[in-house]
């Protein structure tokens, strides 16, 4: 089944009918992200996400966003370890809603709390939390999840809008990073964007001023800091993919393999 989302099998809308009955069994796996090798991340999560991974853009058929680099592997999250668990400090807000989401009703605006039926947590047995009552009420562990979920959303607005006024000053500019295994072989990851920092520097004063007192400065500043996590993560994702067969790389894009400590970024 094609995922949804990134990690999600089967989105459905949180029913109160469907599901009374239903519960929520809390685990540490995190094997739902293990073919993730990048997530997005909303502003308030730059300066913890910032030492850790490379915080870079893509476009997508919504506008930009920022993205936390997890591998530079394809379909692989150097960040879960064999046993699916969390090998990082900080784990992606997109990762700690799961099994929930919000996802809008088709010709509306309004927003819908909707749930994974894939994700192996749910039953019908009492394990964990349960969403609704004996009477059909929402329980505080619904609403703590509601809430959660829409601050999520309320975010997730207010970074786009951080997107859109980088692209509106034409700050962006398509980057790569290469790399070189341990054989010698050279690669390459193409296929996002970052801030360009001579267009930055190249601003009238008064839209730099604008940046430092809208906060898009400092998240500016974040997303260029975390470029140097880059050689920090191909060195993490050689060691993730260490007892999996060699593969042939080549050029790739945003979701290829590097092998090796030895990178940079063009």
């Amino acid at each position: 089944m094609t995922k949804q989302l990134l990690i999600y099998d089967n989105v459905v809308p949180v029913n109160r009918q469907v599901h009374q009955k239903t519960s929520v069994s809390r685990t540490s796996s995190f094997g739902f992200a293990r073919d993730v090798n990048a997530v997005p991340i909303v502003d308030v999560e730059f300066p913890r996400a910032c030492v850790e991974t490379p915080i870079v853009f893509s476009r997508t058929e919504t506008g930009v966003v920022p993205l936390a680099l997890l591998s530079t592997q394809k379909d692989s999250n150097a960040f879960v370890d064999a046993n699916d668990s969390w090998t990082g400090r900080y784990v992606p807000a997109f990762f700690r809603r799961y099994p929930f989401v919000f996802a809008a009703q088709e010709g509306s605006d309004q927003m819908t709390l909707c749930l994974d039926e894939g994700y192996a947590g749910l039953n019908t047995d009492d394990k964990g939390e349960r969403l609704f009552d004996s009477e059909g009420t929402e329980t505080t562990y619904l609403r703590s999840v509601l809430q959660f979920v829409e601050e999520y959303q309320a975010t997730f607005n207010r970074t786009q809008g951080f997107c859109d006024r980088l692209e509106e000053a034409g700050l962006l500019e398509e980057a790569r990073i290469d790399f070189t295994l341990a054989d010698g072989t050279k690669g390459g990851i193409t296929g996002f964007l970052r801030v360009s920092n001579e267009k930055l520097r190249a601003l009238p004063d008064e839209e730099i001023t604008k940046l430092f007192r809208s906060g898009d400065l400092d998240l500016i500043q974040i997303h260029m800091l975390s470029m140097q996590q880059i050689e920090a993560l191909v060195t993490k994702t050689a060691s993730a993919a260490a007892e999996a067969p060699a593969e042939d790389t080549t050029e790739e894009t945003l979701e290829d393999k590097a092998d090796a400590a030895e990178a940079s970024v063009h």
